[in-house]
This record gives C-alpha cells, sequence and structure tokens, in this order.
C-alpha cells in the first residue's frame, strides 16, 4: 500500500517552466497552434509599430510637398499592409483558439485514462481525488481555465516584450540617455506592478477559502431537499448568520484588495506621468531646436507612450500566467503520478485450472493517513477459497470484508503477505488478466448513459453479444419487465443523453448490475452487499437465483444481512478484520456464537408471513 501512504506534494514550478511544459505538449499533440502562436507574436509586435510609423509617413509626405497621387499611393499602400496583416492575425487567432480548445478536449481525455492507468488505492486516495477535480477545472473551466490561460498569457505577453525591443530602437535612435532613464523608470514600474501581483497572490488563498465557504452555505441554503430540514430543526437563523459572516470575510477581503489596487495604481500613475512628461518636454525642446522635424516628434511620441503600455501589459500578462500557474502545477503534479504496472508478470491466466483456488496466505493490510492515522484491517489473515466454492462472508459493517474483497480482487496491494491462484503467487500475472477473474457487483451502482446493451456488456455496441445479454437479464429477472416496457438493447439508459432515457428503481438497478456480472461469466463470482436496495425476501429470492447460475464458479457472496448464507458451501464470519467464526450453516448454529445470534436477530424478516409488514 505504499500509494496510500504518499502524501501528494504539489511542487510549484516557475513560469518559464510551465511555458515549456505547453510548448512540448503542442509540439507533440498539436504543433499548429506553436504556429499560429508565432505567427500572432510577429504580426501583433509590428502592427503597433505600424500604427506609430503611419502618422510619419504621412506628415514627411506633406512638409516634401510629395504629389497627391504618389502620396495617396504611398499611403494607401502602407493601410493596406496593415489592414493585410490585422485580417492575417484575426484569422490566426481564431485557428489557434479552435486548435487549443480542441486539445483541452484531447486533455480532459488523457487525464482521465491517466486516472485509469494508477493504481485503486490511489483513486480512494482522498488527495488525488481532490487534484483530479482540480485538474478537472484548470481544463475544463472555458476561456478562463489555466490551459486557455497559459496559452493566451505567453502570447501576450510575448507580443508586448516584442513591442517593447521594437519601441526601444526607435527610442534609442531619439537619444540614448533619454532611453535609459525611460528604460530604468519602466524597471521601478515593473518593480512596484510585481509588488502588486504578489500582494494579491497573498489573498487569493484567502479568498478562495472565504468563497467556498460561501458557496457551501448559498448551496445548502438552496438545496430543495435540504428544506424539510431547515424547517424542521429551525435552521433558517443559524445559516443566515453564516452566509452574512461569510460575505462580511469577502467584504473585508475585497476592500484590503481594493486599497492596495487604489494605492499601487496612484503610484503607476505618478511613475508614469513623470515618466512621459519628461520625455514629451525632452521632445518638444529637440524639435524646436530643429533636431527633431515634426514627423520625428509624431513617431517618438508615439514609441513614448506605448513604451509604458507595455511595460503595463507585460505585467498584466505576468499577473495571468502566474494565476494560471498553479493550475499548471496540479496538471503537471497529476501526471508524474506513478501508474499500476498492469502487465507485469508472465504468467496467463489461461492456462490455469479454473474455477480457481484462491489463498490468502499472512496477509497483512492498513489503510494509511487516515483522519486517525494509519488503521489496520488485517493482521496476520489466512484463508482459502477452493475451486467451485460458494464463500459467505458475514459481519457487521467494518468488519472487513470489503477490505477483503478488494484485495481479493487486486484493488489493493497487502502491506505484507501473499495471495495465490492455484499456488501462484498473483503477482506474477499481469494485473490485466487476473482483473478478467471476476464478475463484480459492487454496492455502488455504475450505470452509464449508454444503450442497455453497452451497459451490460460494457462495451462498444457492435460488440454486444444480444442473445446473451437477454439470457442475463432473464436471470437477474428483469427480462419480462423490460420487454413489457418496450425496453430494447438499443434503449439508452438515464435522461443524460435522451429525454426517453430509462430511469430505473433501486432494485432494479441492482438486478441489472447482477446481469452485467452474468453476461461477464468470469470463473469468479463476487457479490458485494449488492442486495441492499430490496427488501429482505427480495434479497433472498435474488441470492437463491444467483446461487442456481454460479454453478462451476468459484463464488462469494458478501452481507451483513444473512440471506446468501444458507445455499452457501461455507460461511466466514468476521469482526474488526478478523475471522471469529468459520463453517456451514448448520454448524454455525449449532455452535451458538456470533453468528447464530446474528441469524436469529434476522430470521424474523425471512419469513413470508412479514411480507405485508
Amino acid at each position: 500500500m505504499e500509494s496510500q501512504d504518499r502524501r501528494q506534494e504539489l511542487k510549484h514550478n516557475t513560469i518559464t517552466s510551465d511555458i515549456r511544459f505547453y510548448i512540448r505538449y503542442y509540439k507533440r499533440y498539436e504543433p499548429f497552434v506553436l504556429v499560429f502562436c508565432g505567427i500572432e507574436i510577429i504580426l501583433g509586435a509590428l502592427l503597433p509599430l505600424f500604427m506609430i510609423y503611419l502618422p510619419k509617413i504621412a506628415i514627411d509626405l506633406v512638409e516634401q510637398k510629395a504629389p497627391v497621387g504618389h502620396s495617396l499611393l504611398v499611403l494607401g499602400g502602407f493601410g493596406t499592409l496593415s489592414m493585410l496583416v490585422c485580417g492575417v492575425k484575426k484569422s490566426v487567432e481564431a485557428g489557434k483558439y479552435n486548435l487549443y480548445n480542441t486539445q483541452r478536449t484531447n486533455l480532459m481525455g488523457m487525464f482521465f485514462l491517466k486516472s485509469l492507468r494508477l493504481g485503486y488505492a490511489d483513486q480512494e486516495s482522498g488527495e488525488i481525488k481532490k487534484l483530479y477535480w482540480k485538474v478537472y477545472d484548470a481544463i475544463w473551466g472555458g476561456d478562463w481555465c489555466s490551459v486557455s490561460l497559459m496559452v493566451n498569457g505567453t502570447v501576450n505577453l510575448c507580443v508586448n516584450a516584442l513591442s517593447f525591443l521594437l519601441y526601444s530602437t526607435v527610442l534609442a535612435y531619439l537619444s540614448v540617455p533619454v532611453f535609459a532613464v525611460l528604460l530604468v523608470l519602466a524597471l521601478i514600474n515593473y518593480g512596484i506592478s510585481m509588488r502588486h501581483i504578489r500582494y494579491e497572490e497573498s489573498l487569493r488563498e484567502k479568498k478562495a477559502q472565504a468563497q467556498k465557504h460561501f458557496q457551501c452555505v448559498e448551496n445548502a441554503m438552496g438545496n430543495v431537499y435540504g428544506a424539510k430540514d431547515i424547517r424542521i430543526y429551525g435552521m433558517k437563523d443559524w445559516m443566515t448568520g453564516l452566509r452574512d459572516q461569510t460575505l462580511r470575510e469577502l467584504r473585508k477581503l475585497a476592500e484590503l484588495s481594493k486599497k492596495k489596487d487604489a494605492f499601487y495604481e496612484r503610484a503607476g500613475l505618478v511613475l508614469s506621468a513623470a515618466r512621459n512628461l519628461g520625455a514629451y518636454a525632452y521632445l518638444l525642446y529637440q524639435t524646436r531646436a530643429g533636431s527633431v522635424s515634426v514627423g520625428e516628434f509624431v513617431l517618438y511620441f508615439g514609441a513614448v507612450t506605448g513604451f509604458s503600455g507595455f511595460v503595463n501589459s507585460m505585467m498584466s500578462s505576468l499577473a495571468i500566467l502566474r494565476g494560471a500557474a498553479n493550475g499548471t502545477d496540479y496538471i503537471r503534479a497529476y501526471l508524474e503520478l506513478p501508474e499500476e504496472n498492469r502487465k507485469s508478470g508472465s504468467r496467463h491466466i489461461d492456462r490455469l485450472t479454473l474455477p480457481p483456488e484462491i489463498t490468502f496466505q499472512h496477509v497483512g493490510f492498513s489503510y494509511k493517513n487516515t483522519e486517525e492515522g494509519d488503521k489496520t484491517v488485517f493482521w496476520d489473515l489466512n484463508l482459502t477459497i477452493h475451486a467451485g466454492e460458494k464463500l459467505a462472508l458475514v459481519g457487521v459493517n467494518g468488519a472487513g470484508k470489503t477490505t477483503l474483497v478488494k484485495l481479493l480482487c487486486g484493488m489493493y496491494e497487502p502491506d505484507e503477505g501473499r495471495i495465490l491462484i492455484n499456488g501462484i503467487d498473483r503477482n506474477e500475472f499481469p494485473r490485466e488478466e487476473w482483473y478478467q477473474l471476476f464478475s463484480i457487483v459492487f454496492q455502488e451502482t455504475l450505470i452509464l448513459p449508454f444503450t442497455v446493451g453497452e451497459n451490460l456488456a460494457m462495451d462498444r455496441v457492435e460488440r454486444v453479444d444480444e442473445e446473451r445479454a437477454w439470457t442475463a437479464l432473464e436471470q437477474a429477472g428483469l427480462k419480462e419487465t423490460f420487454q413489457e416496457q418496450g425496453i430494447d438493447m438499443q434503449s439508452y439508459m438515464t435522461k443524460l443523453m435522451t429525454e426517453d432515457g430509462i430511469e430505473l428503481s433501486g432494485g432494479q438497478k441492482q438486478r441489472f448490475l447482477l446481469a452485467r456480472a452474468l453476461y461477464k461469466n468470469a470463473p469468479v463470482m463476487v457479490l458485494d452487499e449488492p442486495t441492499a436496495a430490496l427488501d429482505p425476501i427480495a434479497e433472498s429470492e435474488v441470492y437463491d437465483h444467483y446461487s442456481q447460475f454460479s454453478q462451476e464458479k468459484t463464488a462469494v457472496f458478501i452481507s451483513h444481512r444473512l440471506a446468501s448464507t444458507k445455499f452457501s458451501d461455507r460461511i466466514i464470519m468476521m469482526e474488526d478484520g478478523g475471522i471469529v467464526e468459520m463453517g456451514t450453516h448448520e454448524e454455525l448454529m449449532d455452535a451458538g456464537s456470533a453468528y447464530a445470534r446474528m441469524f436469529e436477530m434476522q430470521s424474523s424478516y425471512y419469513c413470508e408471513e412479514n411480507r405485508s409488514g
């Protein structure tokens, strides 16, 4: 259980490292995103340069008293070139937008597949579950998600940086000392902006926490299913107070942010005004002295104005990138999680004698890093499930029954000891082949918004064996119900895809999952309390039918109710992670211990005359 013992520590990468990560990703999966980004950066930097040169060219033509036709031709050509560049830039932006959004869909699919390659213990880890949903938000949050912001923020940063360099070249021709002063002032402005960004980041976690609290209260107050509890328990005043408290917290943080915003904004404005006024005064002086022409004055005037604007834009882009970096850190952390090696092992299941015998040999297992610390479930578990045996695991909730099943199925790995199949360590077999041994019905229901056939076969519709599917439904007691309601293999389940999708009751869902297990027809059948939604009489009937269809298979039935026990070859009574009793139903009843007491307490529920109760 190394995976459960590992706490997920988030590594914070630099913005440069995150940008390189996305460059590698798009280079592999969609290089045209990078091509479009490069074109957009070049054209985005050229357009502002065209805009400051156009007035200079027009004034120079007037001063030179150039012929009207020549002037119109030059200005028209320059304007046409500018519009062409602008049009190409817009087309490139649209193409880039479509491509990286397509890649967001592909990236989400990649993370879903990654989740399937992780060990099941990782999937149950609270930290990794949280990380998955943070990744989901980072990818699937629309135009404001981390993936989108990283692409656009990087392009904007590069556009402004390149424009800054081009404008610097223009200003250097005016005066190197003036350019040096402007550069120093720009760096000071950069420092002020970075302090502002860092302050906002220091508040971000507090804002997120306060917003989370507010949303929790808001969702609780707006939950129609909670309306009964709110009325019965008089929760209105309490919840209103919680709402007001979170709103005050949010307002306080907003006021702090607003005050700092105003301070840094005023500091930036003062610095920008001093820089621009100084530069404009120098330009006027040089123009009056005849060192700078009117056209050059307009050119340099535009360059000075744009120079400060690009610094501010670079700061905004950096702030966007820093905000998006957290989402990228989540993405990279999830990608770096170690995967389960499902293809290790050189032996093959199909060479074994089936149904198999499975042995737990001195198995120890603990849940790591729970709220109460490490929780040991098994110390020295020894158990053999014989080939073709019907074994019932019984006991109260928390006895360790489901944990044992997850160890049996390969979802968990023992901390110590071994699990053998026909005397061979299961780690000698590829994990994918091990999974093929089991038809399982867990407590949780998984009904997908696909067709009945796809849900039974858990495979593509063209690979569904309809005759086999109807047989499984008949064995589970659903065929007649489906046929009466006009449900066939092509009918869609749930209403997520279609309005007329099939909605099953709780008991029907359990029977449908039984049918899925019967369809797979694996050599080991496992039922982990699958009939919890059924009444005791119906539960007993299901187990009776299921017993008939598990002949010549190794079968394990789990329940804290005892409907599955009478037809079992052997019963294992579990308590606090250990086996306290073992034997047939008759042997355990004769012993008069824990099993007998539990059975006697529950037996009245299985009497036919109690059906009306």
